[in-house]
């Protein structure tokens, strides 16, 4: 008789003070609310980091009900507000965008631009109070799966 070991579970914070008790690398619904409610940018460091591809920001076209909230000093690029970012995923060589859910595509009538992530970008979204801190280990336990399911 063979022991088998699980995986334990792991907390990760979200967005909106939520938290998400996942199991590393195993793909189910709460891991998808996670990295596209909270940590699409973790995961995106993560394949990034890994396979050497570039990461992107999908960002609205403006900041809709919000525009008073961006004034011109604050873009964190050219033309590009805090209150635009939407979600973070990496590019495959052939162009295709990946998050969790394997391949991502904006939704057509949102008309989302679609930005390359620089270190500016990366710097604010990892500090701003209205993104988590990325959970890098975690989202490295998803890689495999996620490039699996793209393959």
């Amino acid at each position: 008789m063979t022991l088998q070991t699980c995986t334990p579970m792991q907390t990760v914070p979200g967005t909106e003070g939520r938290t998400f008790t996942i199991r590393p690398g195993h793909i189910d619904a709460v891991a998808v609310e996670l990295f596209t409610e909270g940590q699409c940018h973790a995961l995106a460091r993560a394949l990034a980091d890994a396979t050497g591809w570039p990461m992107a920001v999908v960002a609205r076209q403006d900041c809709g009900f919000a525009t008073e909230a961006c004034y011109e000093e604050e873009d964190i690029a050219p033309d590009l507000c805090e209150c635009q970012l939407r979600h973070v995923v990496a590019v495959s060589p052939s162009g295709q965008y990946v998050d969790i859910t394997g391949v991502y595509v904006p939704d057509p009538l949102e008309n989302y631009l679609i930005v390359p992530m620089s270190d500016r970008i990366w710097r604010h979204v990892t500090t701003s109070p209205f993104w988590r801190a990325p959970a890098l280990q975690v989202a490295r336990t998803f890689v495999a799966p996620v490039l699996a399911s793209v393959a």
